[in-house]
């Protein structure tokens, strides 16, 4: 990784370079995985998202954002030593906070110090953050972003920040109405944001279909937005093993129901066919990020 960050640092030095042409270089797509509630699987589905999307040979990069209940890591059984704050304080660079997780998947963890600290960095660490950010760009093609669960203003601005935004549900009332509430919240603050929906815990295809309609069909009449629906994912008690052994589904039980149904997403996640010019990229999605929190304190 040091080797690779030096050639990006390079490449960005040349392309700033008196009467040189800028090199651009490839812009991560963003992605927030989120939830109205909780408990209702978004952890073990950014996890095992991420470990899918990699499986298909991209690049790709975990950031733990759930500021109340932050617990990729335990999930994973890893311990971060450093987090996104002692880079915004200067005492370390991005690529060092970088944790290994499994099938080549880079956790960003973050802690609610570190997030919360971009609404208050001057302009002196926010021009080293974005430069930190620059350098990181072109070594990652996805950043999967998992939120905390509900309205809060954090999780709001995590959420629009974002350049596509999957909420996950259960086919239980009060989730699907809460995954409606996270919608429509969105739909008024972003109206052009894609949104897509996961049905979790679903006992078999007319289950995932019932609860998937309901929430389509109320966006579509009273909101007059489009939700992508991305599929379902089974019930299934080997994902309460993996979690229990702290290590993802896929890896654990790869053969498993649930694992199946992450696989078929992550197909069809992977393969949109949104275009580079439409990414944010990673200094996009934190320079959002930091001004919504900014205008979250003000």
């Amino acid at each position: 990784m040091e080797d690779q960050a030096k050639k990006l640092r390079e490449m960005v030095r040349q392309s700033t370079a008196p009467g040189d042409k800028a090199v651009a270089l490839p812009r991560a797509r963003v992605i927030a995985v989120t939830s109205g509630k909780g408990g209702v699987g978004k952890t073990n589905l950014s996890i095992n998202l991420s470990i899918a999307l990699a499986r298909q040979g991209k690049r790709v990069l975990l950031m733990d954002a759930d500021l109340g209940l932050a617990n990729v890591d335990v999930c994973l059984g890893i311990i971060p030593r450093y987090n996104l704050g002692h880079v915004l304080a200067g005492e370390r660079e991005l690529e060092e906070i970088i944790v290994e997780g499994p099938e080549g998947v880079r956790v960003i963890p973050s802690g609610s110090g570190g997030v919360r600290e971009l609404a208050y960095i001057g302009e002196t660490a926010r021009s080293r953050f974005v430069e930190e950010l620059t350098h990181l760009e072109g070594s990652a093609d996805v950043l999967v972003v998992d939120t905390g669960a509900g309205m809060s203003r954090n999780t709001m601005s995590f959420i629009l920040a974002a350049q596509e935004v999957v909420v996950i549900t259960t086919p239980e009332p009060t989730s699907l109405m809460d995954a409606y509430g996270i919608i429509k919240v969105a739909t008024r603050e972003k109206p052009d944001q894609k949104m897509k929906l996961v049905v979790n815990m679903v006992r078999d295809l007319r289950d995932a279909r019932e609860a998937s309609n309901k929430i389509i069909i109320l966006a579509k009449k009273f909101l007059g937005r489009e939700v992508e629906n991305l599929g379902y994912i089974l019930w299934d008690r080997n994902m309460q093993r993996a979690v229990r052994e702290q290590r993802a589904l896929l890896v654990g039980y790869p053969s498993s129901n649930a694992a199946s149904c992450i696989n078929n997403i992550a197909f069809k996640l992977g393969g949109d066919g949104t275009g580079e010019e439409e990414r944010s990229g990673l200094t996009g999605f934190f320079g959002n990020l930091a001004r919504a929190l900014k205008l979250e304190k003000g």
